[in-house]
């Protein structure tokens, strides 16, 4: 079987998206009202995002394949596919259950990083692949789907579990949906490891999961 892939949605813009005319990530009120706890001004040094799934994506159902999910940890300095190229930054692609209308996706899964200088904010992205079949071809496309609000990482503090409404990325299909998480931004002394960044490569990692 010959293979083909595809690149699907635009991995750029989110910056132009989430951002005021000063530059300053804007930050929902709601957000703010998620905080546990606050240390005030401690320094945090990691963050920890801890995902439990996303829910409602109305993507049509894929007939003659499958579709996989991904998250993506992006610092505000950072870009899409600069995070995306980072093992570390990433969960399992995780194969999609549609569900009535919409396609639903269990991670239960930890991203764990350092907080590089200089960056205050992080958010988590949603993308997805389309595996299908055509003519005795096998394709894959990849495509953004959302990212949520931005959540200030500079102290230490708990974001709650709470489900995020997925805000639409530059160039991807108008779609609704939501990704349930929890983000805390503890001290260097927190027990959470990060794992070391290797390359990464979502097409090629599925490639591999399924065995193309």
């Amino acid at each position: 079987m010959s293979y083909n892939k595809t690149y699907g949605g635009q991995f750029m813009g989110i910056g132009a998206v989430a951002k005021k005319n000063n530059n300053t990530p804007i930050i929902a009120k709601r957000e703010f009202n998620k905080v546990e706890k606050i240390a005030e001004n401690k320094k945090a040094d990691k963050v920890v995002i801890s995902i439990v799934g996303i829910r409602g994506i109305n993507i049509p159902e894929i007939t003659n394949g499958q579709i996989y999910f991904f998250c993506t940890a992006i610092f505000d300095n950072d870009d899409v596919k600069m995070s995306m190229e980072k093992s570390n930054h990433n969960t399992s692609l995780v194969l999609g259950e549609y569900i009535v209308s919409s396609y639903h996706v269990t991670f239960d899964e930890e991203i764990v990083l350092n907080i590089p200088e200089g960056n205050n904010f992080i958010r988590c992205y949603v993308s997805c692949i389309h595996v299908t079949e055509s003519d005795g071809t096998r394709n894959m496309k990849l495509e953004g789907i959302g990212y949520t609000d931005a959540y200030a990482i500079k102290n230490c503090k708990v974001y709650v579990y709470s489900s995020c409404k997925l805000i639409k990325a530059v160039g991807a299909p108008d779609t609704e949906g939501s990704l349930k998480l929890s983000v805390k931004c503890v001290d260097e002394k927190h027990p959470s490891i990060v794992r070391e960044a290797i390359p990464f490569n979502a097409i090629e990692e599925l490639k591999k999961k399924i065995m193309l």
